[in-house]
């Protein structure tokens, strides 16, 4: 959305771009910012909450393995 204003005329040089980007930046709703990184944190919640998951999973694995040097089968896993 903001490349699309920003460039909406030609930009000679790195000063006319300095000064769209903050003109256009000035003029946009924040709140649609403010949603976007809404989304992202919830996003990334989902994200942190599998990782752990999985960590937990690997964790438990290695418990298995670590308490069974001899190898025998644990919960279904082979050693």
């Amino acid at each position: 959305m903001m490349q699309e204003k920003v460039y909406q005329t030609h930009i000679a040089n790195i000063d006319e771009l300095k000064h769209r980007l903050v003109q256009v930046w000035a003029e946009l709703d924040h709140r649609h910012i403010a949603a976007a990184i809404g989304q992202w944190r919830r996003r990334l919640n989902v994200c942190d909450s599998y990782v752990k998951a999985q960590g937990d999973i690997l964790n438990n694995i290695c418990v298995e393995l670590t308490c069974n040097p001899f190898g025998y089968m644990l919960n279904g896993w082979p050693v």
